[in-house]
């Protein structure tokens, strides 16, 4: 018959504790996003890293976005993609959709050329696609 050992049970804890630290800093990202200068008032930013992180974050007023929870600290593309319609109840004709301010370049990660980085902490980033 096997005893339990109560001794033991502390340093198998500490050695699950340590194992289980030294992850890869993560930040928290908000800031501003532009075009020309001039604040980007609808749509989301989209990060993507080349490590295969990613976030997606909705445009407010003046330019401003949070992505939620925390990314990997690291390089990411940015790019932005325009507001989706919200739906219609049946029956109702959409309105002409408005022009999305920011160029299609700017609007697929493989022609953005806009990158920015995530640093351990917290991040104000100023997104200017020009």
């Amino acid at each position: 018959m096997r005893r339990f050992d109560a001794g033991r049970w502390p340093v198998l804890l500490v050695v699950a504790l340590v194992g289980c630290g030294g992850g890869k800093p993560t930040g928290t990202v908000a800031g501003t996003v532009s075009y020309n200068g001039g604040p980007v008032h609808s749509g989301s930013l989209n990060l993507i890293s080349t490590s295969g992180a990613a976030a997606l974050a909705k445009i407010g007023d003046g330019g401003a976005f949070k992505v939620d929870g925390e990314l990997p600290a690291g390089d990411y593309t940015a790019y932005v993609t325009p507001p989706v319609p919200e739906p219609l109840p049946p029956g109702t004709k959409a309105a002409a959709p408005k022009k999305f301010e920011v160029p299609a370049k700017y609007q697929a990660p493989t022609t953005s050329g806009t990158t920015v980085t995530v640093q351990s902490g917290s991040n104000d980033l100023k997104v200017d696609f020009r």
